[in-house]
């Protein structure tokens, strides 16, 4: 190292887990965002560890030949996206080596059924979700949060993830929140207003919702949503998003609808969705029914079989998979995804579908259920250890696990499996281009 701290240059040789690059330095390996296999990188120590360490770029000595273009003119800093400057082909290779060399250090008894990555067909302005951060020095910044930096925010002006007047109605926000003055809320304090900007986009209908995250109601965010509506009529609802956020207090988030629909409207194939503004959905639209096709090959019932579907979120990989054939239960926490679902079999002519309200430990804990096959889709952080126990108890034939984050899913598969579960097929599919993110299809048999 030199006097400033700076190494000299290292070779990054692969991509692994979280996006990192790997390279290593007096034999330890360093993990370094923002890089890619064959970046040759002067780098500063952030984070020492005892077998192993963290550092950011201090400057690149040579860039990887797989760096071929850049559209994004925010990709060199911005955290939203990784790999903007890779071409397509070259990113589903990279994700492939990266889940392959996770499972092998994991798992690698589940290699042999792992699938080549299902790819995804568009890779811009493929988004239905975005959220921006709000920021303020001298002026009001509106961005996406720098990558391992949650308190520094990139300036963004033209994101190439959601569509095009996504863009004009950040920018039209920007400039209307600079006028007001308001404070920006700063989690280390506990002090300000403004959080974020939530855009939701369909596909389908080529609606708009937008959601003012907020610590705080005030008067000018009525007169915002006006102004908003009026200079764009496709956006169809707004609404501010009010969190409580208290050190030692579990955070909570209230809706109060500010103007226009409580709701927008999405497709996958044939069915058609209400999301509301705390409503989970798959956010890749375009992509997703794909996704949920696999899901549903894999599913094996017959008809008035039962389906379970758990943390269902809005219902939609449930009545995707069942479309009226199965008896289908979901369960969610999330009570307002729980309403959706309930309106989304109503819109579907769903029939014999139940719908708990609840965390899924405590709901299979005080029921009893007889499914067939279970469908288990949960948050990147998968399921709690008691959650899963009662997923084994059931001793349900076939499981279906998605997941969206490898670590989490090969954890609760090496359980499931000494449970007496048996993995029959491993599909990756890309709904997120231009990040290290994979969603995953597993299929298990009781054996």
């Amino acid at each position: 190292m030199t006097q400033k701290n700076y190494s000299n240059p290292i070779k990054v040789t692969k991509l692994v887990n979280g996006g990192y690059g790997l390279a290593y330095l007096n034999n330890k390996p360093i993990f370094i965002p923002k890089t890619i296999p064959g970046d040759v990188v002067c780098v500063l120590l952030t984070r020492k560890k005892k077998h192993y360490s963290f550092a950011k770029v201090a400057s690149y000595d040579s860039l990887s030949p797989l760096r071929q273009s850049q559209d994004c003119i925010h990709s060199t800093h911005c955290g939203g996206c990784q790999f903007q400057e890779i071409h397509y082909v070259n990113q589903l290779k990279l994700k492939q080596d990266c889940l392959e060399d996770t499972i092998t250090h994991e798992a690698p008894f589940l290699l042999p059924f792992l699938k080549p990555i299902v790819p995804c067909q568009i890779t811009h302005y493929h988004r239905n979700k975005m959220e921006f951060a709000f920021h303020r020095s001298n002026t009001l910044t509106l961005g996406l949060k720098e990558q391992l930096n949650p308190h520094s925010v990139v300036p963004v002006s033209q994101c190439l993830l959601l569509s095009e007047e996504s863009n004009q109605i950040l920018n039209v926000t920007r400039d209307y929140f600079e006028q007001s003055r308001l404070s920006v809320w700063d989690s280390r304090k506990q002090t300000g207003c403004l959080s974020h900007l939530m855009i939701r986009h369909s596909k389908a209908f080529d609606t708009y919702m937008v959601n003012i995250v907020a610590s705080s109601y005030e008067p000018f965010f009525s007169d915002y949503a006006l102004s908003l509506r009026n200079q764009f009529p496709q956006v169809k609802s707004v609404n501010l998003l009010k969190f409580i956020q208290k050190k030692g207090v579990a955070s909570s988030t209230h809706c109060h609808h500010l103007s226009g629909d409580t709701a927008i409207f999405e497709k996958i194939n044939n069915l058609t969705f209400r999301i509301s503004p705390l409503s989970f959905f798959q956010t890749n639209s375009l992509q997703v029914g794909t996704l949920y096709d696999i899901v549903k090959d894999a599913c094996t019932l017959e008809p008035g079989q039962t389906l379970l579907d758990l943390y269902c979120g809005t219902g939609t990989i449930g009545q995707y998979v069942s479309q009226g054939r199965y008896t289908l239960i979901g369960i969610d926490e999330i009570s307002e995804a729980i309403d959706d679902a309930k309106e989304n079999a109503r819109l579907n002519n769903i029939n014999h579908a139940t719908y708990f309200s609840g965390r899924v430990k405590n709901i299979l804990k005080f029921n009893s259920f007889s499914p067939d096959c279970i469908i288990i889709d949960p948050p990147r952080s998968g399921m709690v250890p008691k959650a899963l126990k009662r997923v084994c108890e059931l001793n349900c034939k076939q499981l279906i696990y998605v997941s969206c984050n490898p670590v989490s899913l090969v954890r609760d598969l090496k359980l499931l499996t000494e449970s007496g579960y048996h993995v029959t097929k491993f599909t990756p599919v890309d709904m997120f281009p231009h990040t290290y993110h994979l969603e995953c299809i597993v299929s298990l048999i009781l054996r």
